[in-house]
């Protein structure tokens, strides 16, 4: 990936010098401001929302919320212990409330806690990969808050195209795994 990268920076280089070679060393610093200006607004995005998540820790949230999301965790991961059943909760009710990033490190914990030792990956981490890459979102706070962040006039306008564009995407995964898996059984 890291390579990728390199060929995009060295070929739009590449091309500023040919269109508008007098506007490299203004385009990079912009970009360089920009970059630096972006990044210190996701961190007060991201850290008002890891707070909330860590109140909801400390106030024992995250365990009611566990106990609410436990029977389709146990349904769709199968039986696993309550801490990686926990983490899996806390995960998925992270990326539901828009904040992916504070679901990362219950990801981490959840795929650790689901990893049986073997060199294969089970059909749970399958299955946490999956709701993990779709995104599953009810509140899309992170682009609401950047929308919000850019002067957008209505920043919360794409809560309906998300909550649909996430939710397909994620019963249809969860479907597809589930259907490999029964035919992967099926056939021995």
């Amino acid at each position: 990936m890291s390579k990728i990268w390199i060929i995009m920076i060295i070929s739009s280089l590449i091309m500023l010098c040919v269109v508008a070679p007098s506007s490299v060393i203004g385009t990079m610093m912009q970009a360089a401001q920009m970059g630096i200006t972006m990044c210190i607004e996701f961190i007060g995005i991201y850290a008002v929302w890891m707070g909330i998540m860590q109140v909801m820790d400390d106030c024992k949230l995250s365990h009611k919320l566990s106990k609410i999301l436990s029977r389709p965790v146990q349904y769709i991961f199968g039986k696993t212990d309550a801490e990686t059943e926990k983490n899996i909760c806390l995960n998925i009710a992270s990326n539901i409330i828009g904040i992916g990033s504070a679901a990362t490190p219950y990801g981490i914990k959840a795929m650790r806690g689901l990893d049986k030792g073997d060199k294969r990956a089970t059909r749970a981490m399958i299955m946490l990969v999956v709701i993990n890459s779709t995104g599953i979102q009810l509140l899309p706070t992170t682009v609401i808050g950047m929308r919000a962040m850019a002067g957008s006039v209505s920043p919360s306008c794409v809560l309906w195209p998300t909550i649909v564009s996430t939710f397909i995407p994620t019963i249809l995964g969860v479907l597809l795994v589930a259907l490999i898996y029964k035919r992967k059984k099926q056939n021995g």
